[in-house]
């Protein structure tokens, strides 16, 4: 799902997998990439993007971490693909905030538009798939 880096970011329905924990969760991190669409069109990218590895960095591992011990806790046959899928964006973030802190990377929108394609493919695809899985287990 490539979508337009022009277009800003929101949190729409169907960007929903239907367990209300993880919804709050990818909610949190449309946000953080809405507040990067926001400081690129205000010009002050550069400044803000420090702010958003940080973040991301932080969330993510967190936010990850909680899904996997859910899939864990339910025997998602699937977890280790899913698994291998976040170490990818960890590692993808990683090279991103390397980067930027060698002055290689001084412009927001290669990190949004590579934040916000991922993420909501991500949610489309592969949440979506072991969220069919974990309502059926009854989590909600």
């Amino acid at each position: 799902m490539l979508v337009s880096p022009s277009v800003l970011i929101e949190w729409q329905p169907d960007y929903s997998v239907n367990i209300s924990s993880i919804d709050k969760q990818h909610r949190y991190l449309v946000t953080v990439i809405r507040q990067l669409q926001e400081a690129m069109l205000e010009g002050r990218a550069r400044d803000f993007i420090g702010h958003v590895f940080e973040e991301m960095n932080v969330y993510t591992k967190f936010h990850f971490q909680f899904e996997e011990d859910l899939l864990e806790k339910h025997h998602y046959p699937e977890l280790p693909g899913h698994h291998g899928r976040h170490s990818q964006l960890i590692d993808q973030l990683r090279e991103l905030s390397r980067q930027h802190a060698e002055g290689k990377l001084n412009a927001g929108a290669p990190v949004m538009h590579f934040l916000r394609n991922w993420l909501l493919d991500h949610i489309c695809e592969c949440d979506k798939a072991y969220a069919a899985f974990l309502r059926q287990k009854g989590v909600s």
